[in-house]
């Protein structure tokens, strides 16, 4: 069953006596896809999006989208480059990320890139490599 604790969406499943799955990381590691995080909890993919409706209301592709789109700006805030960034989270294109951010954030990652080191208060948070 798909629950909310301490503000992190977990998945418990009451028939097996294992521990709760932290579902933002397993959406990592199975690379975003419902199909292959339904296949790691071993329920099916509507079943998991009638748990994901019931709980949080909204799909479990779309919170996989916000997941994906959250962890991209935590990784541009470390600095790490835009390409790498776009491996790292799945997209097999750097064009199709930077869609998927203009999309989601109405800024392309080179916008993104700026805004956030205008934000940044950390000195050296975005130092460029010699």
């Amino acid at each position: 069953m798909v629950k909310y604790k301490n503000d992190i969406v977990i998945y418990e499943n009451q028939r097996l006596a294992s521990a709760p799955v932290n579902l933002a990381d397993l959406a990592l590691d199975c690379g975003y896809k419902v199909n292959q995080v339904s296949e790691h909890l071993n329920i099916s993919p509507r079943q998991l999006e009638r748990q994901f409706l019931r709980t949080i209301g909204i799909s479990p592709k779309y919170w996989m989208r916000l997941q994906r789109m959250i962890r991209a700006r935590h990784l541009i805030r470390s600095g790490r480059p835009l390409k790498a960034i776009a491996l790292d989270l799945g997209f097999t294109k750097y064009d199709k990320f930077a869609k998927e951010m203009r999309q989601f954030y109405q800024l392309s990652p080179l916008d993104m890139v700026g805004k956030e080191r205008r934000n940044c208060y950390e000195a050296g948070a975005f130092s460029v490599p010699a």
